[in-house]
């Protein structure tokens, strides 16, 4: 075979069913959950790098931090983080369920970002690091309620653009408030750029009511319980009828149920084959291989 044979092969057979982004998109273009769990993924994780990015330079800058007392501000602030995950995770997401646990850490990171914003003296810098260890329930109870959401086969994916959200505001979260706190450095208050980062962290908090509860108790996947235009609720089930039936004109289907349809037909169709190839007569294969040979 060619070059350029196995090139046209790559091009109109290859790539055109190759992943790309845009299907990692379309899980929050067309599921509404996966819609408001990117909202919130990127408002938080935006302003979480602009604290990461930017706290050692407002540290040394505002404060004339010491390099030991910078370091101690640092360690203090990882060893939150372990205690948060290893310790406070276990035993508050199972006692008030993802949902009110990813409010309250919005809650305290946005408390978190005011406290920086208005600091005036370096030790307020140390109340931080309480904040921090409660703040970092977010994470774990997002990624909790997605996996509990979402249907079994198609968790991996559905975390996968969770963390291609969080991959893209590590570009735009230091960018843009570093730039913010360069502009802040000769202002009356130089750390306004941390409230903004709050409204961020608590346009988050905000957007978390409009996830599903954790008392639903329905055999439906969450991601599918969202209401049509008429106002009457559409299950999973009801979805999958329409689209398999062709009438899925007014119907909310996810970005998820389309690829699980696409699998179950390409499953259907594999069938058919295999059972094509079991009613072959086996006397008729030999007789063709021998008039071949002859």
């Amino acid at each position: 075979t060619s070059f350029s044979d196995q090139w046209n092969h790559l091009r109109n057979d290859v790539l055109p069913r190759a992943w790309s982004p845009m299907d990692a998109l379309k899980l929050f273009t067309k599921d509404p959950f996966m819609k408001e769990v990117g909202l919130i993924a990127f408002l938080y994780y935006t302003s979480l790098w602009a604290v990461v990015s930017t706290l050692t330079l407002y540290a040394t800058k505002r404060f004339a931090m010491s390099p030991e007392r910078l370091g101690e501000l640092m360690s203090a602030l990882g060893l939150s983080t372990m205690i948060s995950e290893v310790v406070l995770v276990r035993l508050v997401v199972p006692s008030i369920g993802e949902k009110r646990s990813m409010r309250v850490g919005l809650a305290a990171f946005a408390l978190q970002c005011i406290v920086l914003g208005l600091a005036n003296e370096g030790w307020q810098l140390f109340f931080c690091v309480l904040l921090s260890c409660v703040a970092n329930l977010v994470y774990p109870s997002l990624t909790s309620l997605v996996s509990n959401a979402v249907a079994s086969e198609m968790v991996g994916e559905a975390l996968g653009a969770v963390n291609g959200v969080k991959a893209l505001t590590e570009g735009v979260g230091p960018l843009m408030f570093g730039t913010l706190l360069t502009f802040s450095e000769k202002t009356p208050l130089p750390g306004w750029p941390y409230l903004l980062a709050s409204l961020f962290a608590l346009a988050a908090y905000k957007r978390a009511y409009n996830l599903p509860d954790d008392d639903d108790d329905d055999d439906d996947y969450i991601s599918e319980r969202y209401y049509d235009r008429d106002g009457e609720s559409s299950s999973f089930m009801e979805n999958l009828s329409k689209i398999v039936s062709g009438n899925s004109k007014n119907a909310p289907v996810s970005a998820l149920s389309e690829i699980e349809v696409h699998n179950s037909k390409c499953d259907d169709e594999y069938l058919g084959l295999l059972s094509e190839v079991d009613e072959i007569d086996e006397d008729e294969v030999i007789r063709v291989n021998r008039s071949i040979a002859s």
